[in-house]
Formats: structure tokens, sequence, C-alpha cells
């Protein structure tokens, strides 16, 4: 009996300790834009990846159906009512899952998939990750039926790398930080006197390439100026510092050709106006 009574009370520390644990991580709503086979694919192996790793995951476009009558919506739709989302799914955080095919011709196509990480209780992204880029190259003679069979099986090895990646951050994230608020930071920019041209290239580095982008909204312009709201998980000294880097790529030399302002979470970039004129000469006659 003593031995019994032993091992049971092993076997009660050993489920408390795994419920305790399990009860740190946030319960996941995932959404697909679509749910066409692809999609389910892509939903079955990413939550499977999840589910592996201590998370409890639930199937979002049930959800969204019930308020919607719709099971597909816009991410924005999605974020928008986050907050019923969240209470009839009795879930924290929702991931809104993208699967990009682009063929580039006949024997080639690109594929990737892209994710979004909302708090619904901050009301606030956390993160985002994307598969990295991965091509196609079908056989010759491949028909319709073979592209899509192979687009298959490569789109469901990206779906299980996500669902690993994002186990990961999330692990990281709630090991190093218990408030999901603080992973994100809001930068507003705001730009002076550069060209489309040089703003579009700008963001679009800032975008693809600046660790800890989650999202770029609120883009305006107007005359020669311009301005956006910037997402991230990186803090603004890095962002700074990885700004003065991509302008000095595109040839732009700081308190040369602009000035950097920071302040708290706001960025000032002003471009100094190019005077390539040697101006008139004058009245030489009165003047010299």
């Amino acid at each position: 009996m003593m031995f019994i009574k032993i091992i049971f009370n092993i076997i009660t520390i050993l489920v408390s300790s795994n419920l305790f644990a399990f009860d740190q991580k946030p319960s996941i709503s995932v959404f697909t834009l679509d749910e066409n086979k692809i999609y389910q694919s892509i939903k079955v192996s990413f939550s499977s990846q999840l589910n592996q790793n201590g998370f409890i995951t639930k199937n979002g476009n049930l959800f969204l159906k019930k308020i919607s009558n719709s099971r597909f919506k816009s991410s924005q739709y999605i974020i928008d009512n986050s907050d019923a989302l969240s209470q009839i799914s009795d879930t924290e955080l929702l991931i809104i899952l993208r699967f990009k095919n682009q063929l580039i011709n006949e024997t080639t196509s690109k594929i990737f998939i892209n994710s979004e990480i909302y708090n619904s209780k901050t009301q606030s992204f956390i993160s985002s990750w994307s598969t990295p880029r991965k091509l196609i190259n079908f056989p010759n003679n491949c028909d319709q039926i073979c592209k899509n069979v192979l687009i298959s099986k490569s789109t469901i090895l990206l779906a299980d790398q996500l669902g690993k990646s994002i186990s990961g951050v999330l692990n990281l994230k709630s090991t190093e930080v218990k408030n999901y608020k603080n992973l994100t930071k809001t930068y507003n920019f705001k730009l002076y006197n550069f060209r489309p041209r040089d703003i579009i290239h700008l963001t679009d580095v800032m975008i693809n390439e600046f660790p800890g982008f989650i999202k770029l909204s609120n883009e305006q312009t107007y005359a020669r100026q311009a301005s956006w709201n910037y997402y991230s998980t990186s803090n603004s000294s890095k962002i700074k510092k990885w700004l003065i880097i991509t302008l000095s790529e595109m040839n732009f030399q700081l308190d040369e050709d602009y000035e950097l302002l920071k302040s708290d979470n706001n960025f000032f970039i002003k471009k100094f106006p190019v005077f390539n004129s040697i101006g008139s000469k004058g009245n030489t006659r009165k003047f010299n």
C-alpha cells in the first residue's frame, strides 16, 4: 500500500506540474483566409506542431462563421472582431496564415507562408513570421495534377517548419516576457523632401530586411511629406542604426544630405534641399 501511495503521489506531482506549465501557454485560434485543400493542409500541419509543443489550438474559421455567417474574411476583419472571436473561442492569441503561390513560368513556381500573431487581450501584434520562399521546379510533361501534388507536398513541409518556428518564438517570448504587450512597439515616422521612389525603397527594406518587423500601417503622402506607423519588436536605437545604414546605401549621408531626429518612439527624417544653381551673377558693375 505504501508503495502504491508513493507512486500515486509522484503521478499527482507530475500531472500538477505539467498542468501548471501547460496553463502558462496561451490558447490559440488559427485562421486562414481560404479553406481549400491546400489551406486545410497548412492549418492541420501548422496546428499539429503547436499542439506537440503544449499549445491548445482551435480552428478560428469555425468561430468566424458564428459571427459573420462566413468562414472567410479579410485579416482586418479578424482583427477588428478579435474581442468577439476570443470570447466565443476562449483563446488569447489569434494567428492568421497566408499562403502565397506565384507562378514564375510554366516550369517554376514560388511559394511561402506568412503568419501574423495578434494578442486579443492587449490589442496588439506580437510577432510575424514567414517561411523562406521555396522554388518548385516542375519536371517535363508535368500536368496540372502533377503540379498540384508537388505544390501540396512542399506546402505541408513549409507549414511544419512554420509551426516549429512559431512554437519556438512563443515559448521564448512567454519565458522572457510575462506580458505580451511589452513585445511590440509602435514607431511613428515622418519624412520630408524625399522622392517617392526613395520612400518606396526605404519602406521595402524596413519591411523585408529589418529584424523584428511586424506591420506597417497608416501610410500617408502629401506633397514632399510622408508618414507611417511601424510595428516592431526591435528597440528604437537599433532601428535608428539600421536606418542610417540603409540611407547610406541609398547614397544619403547623415548630417550632409539629411538630419535624423529621434524622440521617444518618433522618427523625423528631413532631407536637405539640393542647390545645383550658382545663382545669378548680379550687377557686377555695382556689386563686386
